[in-house]
Order: structure tokens, then sequence, then C-alpha cells
């Protein structure tokens, strides 16, 4: 059982900047805090009084906290979005003719466990919330750290455990964003989640043109150095806006006794919870097969203008467009509408698109149609979270760390599954990238897969 969350616990509604409800507990805490002040005496431990709250769906300190999470979206996100870049250059350069399984192990290890690691660092978060900050720069460094030790690797192997496994332990640093991003906005929720996971895609936008860049003019070595270098610089000045709205609260002038708020666990009883794990796992079967698979389709192609570096690119670019979309539409469509739209949208580019394109305009066309309706998805947690959790913050937590959990499970899978399904040449003869090497059966895969989650989510009632 995860570890009592020690959090104040109130709804919030509309642009308010106050609770709905003011508990017994925080009446007498907003008592205590006026008397010291009227006495002189210092009010350090105890929570600032409810009325001078910040307030929720916009503000100073609302949008630095949007603007602080999705700069960490872009830089602990925007490398593994463009892992496809790196894959191309381990696998035909670094190590030629080694381990190409290792590498591709190495190169969904890093999403996926980055997901996954939600799923520890959640409960985590819950027993000791006053140790956030201190949690996400350690899990900076460790970020940052395995990038530059990965400048340093001479076997296939030593990607596993550097980018594969220490990579992301970053996720320390990324889960608070996303999660108390809850406490910050509420009416206006899917467009400030939009809003922050579309620097997913600004950072897979920038972070292939970035890489291709210094790996020509100054090899790998410096290449990885430096991006991990500047990864812990500037992550720590963008953290410095990550705080809470809602204060953790101590009930007593001296501190010796805490508030903990029991977890609402009937949240596990909700339809909405299974739907959703059902929805999201499937659909990341197959939403990462294009990013991984892409750069290596157009060199095989023999594709240059543009390469698989540029499509990736093009692909990203659209998801930042297509996040903010996403986000959009799920604050005004219900979320069977906003579902399908992302996942019929998405598995139709990929059949169709990406199915029939041997040539740089139809890829062009793909990348940005898929990227502006598949990476997406994510956008649209933000409402089913609020179907499971009902705006309960340890909740919210809980779940977005077993979704993310199961986004993860779903990365790591489509790894291997889609290497196996390569080695198949089952459509040989067929028309366009259906007949081209064994691409035709991963293009099948991938489709159904994000179908098939868009058919689940059909299911849910809002």
């Amino acid at each position: 059982m995860a570890a009592p969350v020690e959090i104040e616990l109130a709804a919030i509604s509309g642009r308010s900047s106050t609770f709905d409800i003011e508990t017994p507990e925080l009446k007498q805490e907003n008592e205590i805090v006026e008397s010291q002040r009227e006495r002189g005496q210092s009010t350090d431990g105890l929570h600032t009084p409810i009325d001078v709250l910040p307030p929720v769906d916009g503000g100073r300190r609302a949008w630095l906290f949007l603007l602080g999470a999705t700069y960490m979206e872009i830089i602990i996100w925007g490398l593994p979005f463009s892992i496809g870049v790196l894959h191309v250059y381990w696998t035909n350069t670094l190590f030629q003719g080694q381990g190409a399984s290792t590498i591709t192990l190495a190169a969904t290890l890093q999403t996926g466990l980055l997901y996954m690691a939600c799923a520890f660092f959640g409960p985590v978060f819950a027993a000791v919330p006053r140790w956030t900050k201190a949690i996400q720069v350690a899990g900076l460094l460790i970020g940052s750290s395995s990038m530059i030790a990965s400048a340093f690797v001479t076997k296939p192997w030593h990607l596993v455990m550097t980018v594969g496994i220490f990579y992301p332990m970053s996720c320390a640093c990324y889960f608070p964003c996303a999660t108390l991003l809850f406490e910050w906005w509420h009416t206006r929720r899917g467009f400030a989640s939009g809003m922050m996971y579309a620097g997913t895609g600004v950072g897979g936008t920038i972070f292939p043109f970035l890489m291709q860049g210094l790996l020509n003019r100054f090899g790998y070595k410096a290449a990885m150095i430096s991006l991990g270098v500047g990864y812990a610089i500037t992550g720590c000045i963008a953290l410095i806006p990550i705080n809470r709205r809602i204060p953790l609260s101590r009930y007593d002038q001296n501190g010796s006794s805490r508030h903990r708020a029991r977890i609402d666990w009937s949240f596990a009883k909700r339809k909405a919870l299974y739907l959703g794990i059902m929805t999201i796992g499937i659909t990341s079967l197959g939403n990462f097969v294009p990013s991984l698979w892409l750069p290596s389709y157009a060199d095989d192609l023999g594709l240059h203008n543009p390469d698989g570096t540029a499509l990736v690119a093009i692909l990203n670019a659209a998801t930042a467009l297509g996040n903010g979309l996403l986000g959009y539409l799920s604050d005004r469509l219900s979320l069977r509408s906003t579902i399908i739209i992302s996942c019929a949208g998405s598995a139709a580019a990929c059949a169709f698109l990406w199915g029939f394109g041997k040539n740089s305009g139809v890829l062009v066309t793909f990348a940005v149609v898929f990227g502006l309706l598949g990476p997406s998805f994510s956008a649209v947690w933000s409402k089913i979270i609020h179907l499971v959790a009902k705006d309960d913050p340890a909740v919210t937590a809980l779940t977005f760390s077993l979704f993310a959990f199961v986004r993860g499970v779903g990365n790591m899978s489509s790894g291997p599954i889609s290497e196996s399904l390569l080695q198949f040449d089952v459509l040989k003869g067929g028309i366009g990238a259906y007949g081209f090497k064994n691409y035709g059966i991963l293009l099948i895969y991938t489709s159904i897969t994000i179908l098939t989650g868009g058919i689940a989510g059909l299911m849910f009632k809002d």
C-alpha cells in the first residue's frame, strides 16, 4: 500500500483563488497564523492563510509554473522522442555490425522506463512531499550524468546501462510538473496540459537537428557531454517556479505533529480507471513505432530531402501543435469524441499515408498528420484522470503513476515486438511501403493497435 499523503485536501473551483471548503483544522491554523503575526512571532512552518492563495487558471505564478513545466517537458522528453536519430547513428556508425538488438533495447528502454518510473516515484512523492524539490534536483542530475556517461561507451550494452536505465531516473524531476499542474489549472486544464505536453514535440523538433549538428561538427563524445551539461544548468533554472499552489500544513505551533490525509481507495472501483488503463496501454503499443522506425525507413529508401532526421523533427513539431489542439478539444468535446479523433486519425495515417509513402511528399504529410493526432494523445489524460480522481490530489498522483506505467509498458513492448515483426517478409511484392523490405506487417500492427485503443475509449461515459 502506498504511504499516506501529507497534503491539504480541498476542492478547487473555477477561477477562484480560494478553496470552496475550509476544514476546522485549516480554520484553526489560520487563527494561529494571525495570532502569531499580531504578537510579532515567526510563522515559519505554518501555511499561508487560505484567502491569499494564488489564483487558479491564470495569474503570474500559474503561468510561470506552466512555463517551467513546459521547459522540463522539452529537455526531459526531447531526447527520448528523437531517439530514432541516435538509434541510426549507434547502429550504422558507432557500433556498425554489432549488437543491433541491444541498441534497439537501449532506445526503447529509455522512453519505456521513463514512463514506468512514475509508478515508483508517485508513492515516493506521496510519502515525503516536503522533499519534492530535492528529489527533483537529484533526478535532473542523474539524467544529466547518464548523458555524459553515454559519451564514453565502448560496447552496445553500455548504452543499455547509461541511456536505457539511468536516464529514466530523470522522471523524478518531471513527475511533480505533471501532477502539480492539477493544483494550478482547473477549468482550463485541458489547455494547460496540452501546452505542457507540447514541450515534448518542441524538444523532439529541436533535438534531432541539435544532435545531428553536434555530431557532424564536434563528434559523438562532445555532443553527449555538451547536452548533459546544458541539461543540468537550464533544468535547475526551470525548476525554480515548479512549486505547490496548496501549501503543506503543520497543525501545531512547533511543527511536531502533522496532518496526513488518507487516500480514498474507492477510486480503484471506478470504471474510468480501467478504461483509461486499457485505452492508454493498447494505443501505446503502436504510437511509438513511427518515431523509432521512420528514420530507418527513410534511410533504407535513400531519402535525403528530407532525410530521416528531418522527418522525425517534422513529426515532433506537429506533436507540439497536436497537444495544444487535443487539449483544446478535450475542454470542449466529450472524451469519447476526442479519443476517436486521435486514434482513428493516426491509425488511418499509418495505414494509408505511411503505407503508400515511398516519396518525400507523402512521408512529410504522414509525419504532420500522425504527429498532430498520435503522440499527442497524452493531452487527453487530464480529462481521464479527472474522471478517476475527482480532483483528489493524492489520487491524481497515483492515477497518473498508473497511466504512465502502462504507457511505459506499451512503449517497451513496442520495440521488441516491432523488431520481431521486421523479421517476417509476409507482404513481399505489396504496393507502397507494404512491399518494401519487411515494413508491411509493421504498418498493419501499428494501425490495428492504435485503432483498437480508440475503440476501447468509446466505452467512456462523460
